[in-house]
């Protein structure tokens, strides 16, 4: 059953990203120059135009809160605006770690100010970039460990990783608006 679920959020990702990518590929990330990217041809070009839109959006997001609402929670159940920021570290080492065969932990575990915390964010993030440079077609359909012990393709490591993110920008999001903060992707508009 949990197989099938996840199998099927896969396909159902896999397809959103590929219809997005056009769009998403437009979005220039911070700093200017373009990284390197899969050719063109390659169905892991959609998927890195994607990963690349989704961790500059995670980022403007995560730097646009101010330090004195880190510590937000919309309610006392959930994660406050610092842990989500804490676990995004731990998940992009996890899913990025399992492209390259790697188990680097949550180095954001026990920080807790804001610009070590973002230090730690642009960290994994540039963890994501060294770990794409490794990936090439054959290589991405190679079957790794995924979670609970299953084996799945190597890249649908990165579908989970932007699928986490952008949870979670969903999430902060939320948190910025009620502290009467705009999102950097609404600004303007």
């Amino acid at each position: 059953m949990q197989t099938t679920v996840l199998a099927r959020t896969l396909v159902t990702a896999s397809f959103m990203i590929l219809a997005a990518a056009p769009a998403l590929a437009q979005t220039p990330p911070a700093g200017g120059a373009m990284p390197t990217t899969p050719a063109s041809g390659s169905f892991l070009a959609p998927v890195r135009a994607t990963w690349d839109s989704t961790r500059n959006l995670v980022l403007g997001l995560v730097e646009a809160m101010p330090e004195d609402k880190w510590d937000f929670k919309p309610t006392p159940a959930v994660r406050s605006f610092r842990e989500v920021v804490q676990h995004l570290v731990a998940e992009n080492y996890l899913f990025f770690g399992r492209v390259v065969g790697e188990s680097r932990g949550n180095p954001a575990q026990n920080l807790t100010a804001r610009a070590e915390l973002l230090q730690a964010l642009r960290e994994s993030y540039e963890y994501g970039v060294k770990a794409w440079e490794k990936l090439n077609e054959q290589n991405a359909l190679e079957l790794v460990e995924g979670r609970g012990g299953q084996k799945i393709q190597r890249w649908s490591n990165v579908l989970l990783a932007i699928q986490d993110n952008m949870n979670h920008y969903g999430n902060l999001v939320v948190y910025l608006r009620m502290n009467g903060v705009v999102p950097p992707r609404s600004a303007g508009r």
